[in-house]
């Protein structure tokens, strides 16, 4: 009824924990403990999550159940995404999948704010990406679709749709598909009543609207919706509708609003302590301040602080996005040997995803160097 953001989700769910844990019963205090996390986690409470994972491990390590075992492999991969260690997430995600048992596991929902399978693919297939698998990760979202449509609940459809589905298809550039996916959201959330898929899936179709020519009405759709989201309390990918927003701004010329944009972004990052997008906050940057016409030192210093995080996280789709501005920016100083030297690593890493956007932007960039 409040929506996951609400301070009246926040309080009935730690009231409930309070509880579970005097009646000493474990898998309703494992519900109890994922819904007062994902309240936190929606919110962007990095330290709350954290002490939340916690507790989890603890009650799994002293309960020999595989519903807590799951719940805390949850809640563990989700801390670690945002967190930006992208192994670590993926460790955990995959964990669900080895221990899951869907004769067993699916039964009970009511142990989980979503189940924890799909929740494990929907997530995975963004952090695959990152890590640089864009093959895996459109597996990953294509087994979330599948699962998520034999369970039929419109709040986990709403939620697959969202991260496997528009939010991987955002970051593969491909605006069909995220435009497809912001109007299943708009439509399921319209039809339910959910009211913090709705703003989420109204900044995606913006999105969309920026890339298919429709640029000064996607970006209102844009701001208003990440307004109205962030004032419904929601930190969670906050940072990544900013980076999207502050983008669009550099593609149409607009660097100061972009800048004010990243501006609000790090602010939020910083209080958060959330490093999932952080790299690609510094490139973003990189990008305005070119538009702006900064000094080549000023840009540069960007695009290495931006390659520095994303390669310390192994996050090597979003260092090739980096790599790829730097590269760029040498080469059009006239600096080819340079930019051609940087370049060829990063793109050689790659063993899979040829046809997507960024690969072959790459790959063009190479053959001109070359």
């Amino acid at each position: 009824m409040y929506g996951y953001s609400a301070a009246q989700t926040g309080a009935a769910y730690s009231r409930a924990r309070v509880l579970c844990e005097h009646l000493g019963e474990a898998e309703p205090l494992v519900a109890t403990l994922s819904g007062e996390f994902v309240y936190y986690f929606v919110r962007g409470d990095y330290r709350t999550m954290r002490r939340l994972t916690d507790e989890a491990r603890q009650v799994s390590e002293r309960l020999p159940n595989p519903v807590v075992r799951l719940a805390s492999h949850r809640l563990a991969g989700i801390t670690a995404m945002h967190s930006g260690a992208f192994l670590e997430a993926r460790s955990e995600f995959e964990a669900i999948l080895q221990l899951y048992d869907a004769r067993r596991h699916r039964s009970q929902p009511v142990h989980y704010v979503h189940d924890p399978k799909v929740s494990a693919l929907t997530y995975l297939a963004l952090v695959l990406w990152i890590l640089g698998l864009p093959d895996e990760a459109r597996r990953s979202s294509n087994e979330a679709f599948r699962c998520a449509a034999e369970l039929d609940q419109a709040n986990l459809t709403a939620h697959v749709h969202n991260f496997a589905g528009a939010g991987l298809d955002e970051l593969l550039g491909d605006v069909p598909g995220v435009r497809a996916h912001a109007e299943a959201i708009v439509e399921l959330a319209d039809r339910h009543n959910l009211g913090y898929w709705r703003v989420n899936g109204l900044i995606l179709r913006g999105w969309a609207m920026v890339h298919e020519g429709a640029a000064e009405a996607g970006i209102a759709l844009m701001r208003q919706n990440a307004a109205d989201r962030a004032a419904l309390g929601v930190g969670w990918y906050q940072a990544r509708y900013l980076c999207m927003l502050a983008a669009a701004y550099a593609r149409v010329g607009q660097a100061e609003l972009g800048l004010r944009v990243i501006a609000e972004a790090k602010s939020l990052v910083a209080a958060n302590d959330e490093h999932m997008w952080e790299g690609e906050l510094d490139r973003i940057e990189g990008e305005l301040k070119r538009v702006q016409g900064a000094s080549a030192t000023e840009i540069e210093t960007c695009f290495a602080r931006a390659i520095a995080i994303t390669r310390a996280q192994g996050a090597r789709s979003l260092e090739l996005r980096a790599t790829r501005d730097l590269a760029r920016l040498w080469h059009d100083q006239g600096r080819h040997g340079d930019a051609c030297a940087l370049l060829t690593p990063a793109f050689g890493w790659f063993t899979e995803g040829f046809e997507t956007a960024d690969l072959r932007a790459t790959k063009a960039l190479l053959d001109e160097l070359t």
